[in-house]
């Protein structure tokens, strides 16, 4: 007569909840902890820095109101965007900024 185990499916729900878990969570907690240094990189940003908006703009930023910031992309030419459309700063994101520009 032949016996099974009886608590192997206990088993095979722990691991799959627990595997869940990671694949669910973890990545949250890095895009979370991304945003926050993204936010305190916006927060300190001063007249001159170049950053780069929605669509792959990069522009200079000129000015700061309320909750925006006025983004020169040309000669004559401002930007209000919010302060959470910022994608990111030239600087970290594009190697000819960090050299002084393309050679």
């Amino acid at each position: 007569m032949e016996t099974t185990a009886q608590g192997g499916g206990m088993f095979f729900w722990l691991l799959l909840m627990a595997f869940a878990f990671i694949v669910i969570f973890m990545p949250a907690r890095s895009q979370k902890k991304r945003e926050q240094e993204l936010m305190a990189k916006v927060n300190a940003l001063q007249k001159g820095d170049q950053v780069i908006i929605p669509g792959g703009i990069i522009g200079t930023v000129a000015g700061f109101k309320d909750n925006a910031i006025e983004v020169k992309i040309a000669e004559n030419v401002k930007l209000t965007v919010l302060k959470t459309a910022i994608v990111g700063l030239a600087k970290d994101m594009l190697p000819a900024a960090q050299e002084g520009g393309a050679k």
